[in-house]
């Protein structure tokens, strides 16, 4: 009987020590988020960085397996500081990229196929055709948030005030109409103004690549690898630039937002940055003066600039699920009425593949905005993927050569057939 009572209150003891420390419960330090993998991610501040954050503690929130650890960059070292990273072996699991690829990533095999990765074909189906410019023979190399083209900015009361009721819908017209206003103003006001030409040299990168795709240009031949900015057709372009400044339509240094703002310019060329940039949405001072509108069209009817930003995920990581399942989140199409709501860009899906929650989410965003929606939309329409693909080649050497240049023909350092010449040669010596 004693023996019995001792094996009974040995059990009893065991039993209790068990239901004591039992299995972890949620409370006790050992919840699901202590056991997810950490990934890093670093990201260029391409919406404010309270929102970012916002974005990833969302993901994280809802992510049973990964937790994000973010960091963000700035647009003038952050670029070059991911690229060493990565080509080191040291850089994140996932991180910010322009969605025409690099060429230092895709020739060091630093970017992961996502296709073969997790991305199924239901994924790659629901994008645009602008989605070429993510890939590489065929497999997708960064997943897409938004892009960014060119618009028009046109001065509605400048414009009304010299007898014009709507912005110009050719190049043609759009020189007549800043003739008009700058010799009808006797040069207080300036009809037109070329970005890049003004204080933001960087930009005329950008206009002179819209302008080039407007006439039905090309800047490389991708089969000899050889730069074609030296043509008939684009000494064209050039030559109707540099007729503004021969005739005094446009004078060289004069600030395009600045002028704008104070209706000293009445139109110019650019992406949508300048409507948050500068705070041209919402400034009761230029409320109801100013509007946007698509491209004035060019011999070829193209759809101008396109650059675009996109996420990867590193080809070294050893995550690489926890990885490319955030990566797909945070640019699905569920998140892109988040980014449109604070990026005024272009989406990269085709609505007509989305399903009638994800369309109708992006459709609402146009909506509250016509105005300004409307100009984006029509001109992204027009734009093909193949200018962001053929940058990729001979990159610094091109926008280093087209900022110095094409400035020299337009001032007249440079015969417009100097300056594409030498071009060509200093980007085939780079290639």
């Amino acid at each position: 009987m004693k023996k019995s009572l001792a094996i009974l209150l040995a059990l009893c003891l065991m039993l209790g020590s068990a239901a004591c420390g039992g299995s972890p419960s949620p409370d006790d330090g050992s919840s699901n988020s202590a056991q997810k993998q950490e990934i890093t991610f670093w990201m260029l501040p391409l919406i404010d960085e309270s929102s970012l954050r916002a974005m990833v503690d969302e993901f994280n929130a809802q992510s049973e397996t990964t937790k994000v650890n973010l960091t963000v960059l700035d647009w003038g070292t952050g670029r070059e500081q991911i690229k060493q990273a990565v080509a080191s072996g040291s850089g994140p699991d996932a991180f910010y990229v322009s969605a025409g690829l690099d060429t230092a990533y895709i020739d060091g095999s630093l970017l992961l196929p996502l296709d073969k990765n997790g991305y199924r074909g239901e994924d790659l189906d629901r994008y645009s055709t602008l989605i070429e410019a993510a890939m590489v023979d065929g497999s997708l190399y960064a997943s897409p948030i938004v892009y960014e083209n060119y618009i028009l900015y046109y001065r509605t009361d400048v414009l009304e005030q010299f007898g014009f009721n709507a912005p110009p819908k050719t190049w043609d017209e759009l020189k007549t109409m800043a003739k008009t206003i700058s010799d009808g103003s006797k040069g207080s006001i300036m009809g037109f103004q070329f970005k890049g030409a003004d204080d933001q040299l960087n930009a005329i990168n950008l206009t002179w690549q819209s302008l080039l795709s407007q006439n039905g240009c090309d800047i490389m031949d991708l089969a000899s690898m050889k730069s074609t900015e030296d043509t008939p057709k684009a000494r064209e372009v050039l030559s109707f630039m540099k007729s503004f400044y021969d005739e005094g339509i446009s004078v060289m240094g004069t600030s395009s937002n600045n002028g704008f703002r104070e209706g000293k310019v009445a139109m110019y060329m650019f992406t949508p940055g300048p409507l948050t940039s500068e705070g041209f949405i919402g400034d009761q001072q230029m409320e109801g003066k100013w509007a946007l509108a698509p491209l004035p069209q060019g011999s070829a009817k193209g759809g101008g600039y396109l650059s675009g930003h996109a996420v990867a995920v590193n080809s070294g990581t050893k995550h690489a699920e926890n990885a490319v399942e955030f990566v797909k989140w945070f640019t699905s199409p569920e998140n892109a009425p988040n980014w449109l709501q604070k990026f005024y860009g272009v989406q990269p899906f085709d609505l007509d593949k989305l399903s009638p929650e994800q369309k109708g989410g992006i459709e609402g965003v146009f909506a509250a905005s016509p105005e300004i929606w409307g100009p984006i939309t029509e001109s992204a329409a027009m734009t093909t993927p193949d200018l962001m693909i053929q940058n990729r080649y001979g990159y610094t050497a091109r926008w280093d050569g087209q900022k110095r240049l094409i400035i020299a023909a337009l001032t007249g350092e440079m015969t417009v057939e100097e300056a594409l010449k030498q071009l060509d040669v200093e980007i085939n010596q780079a290639l």
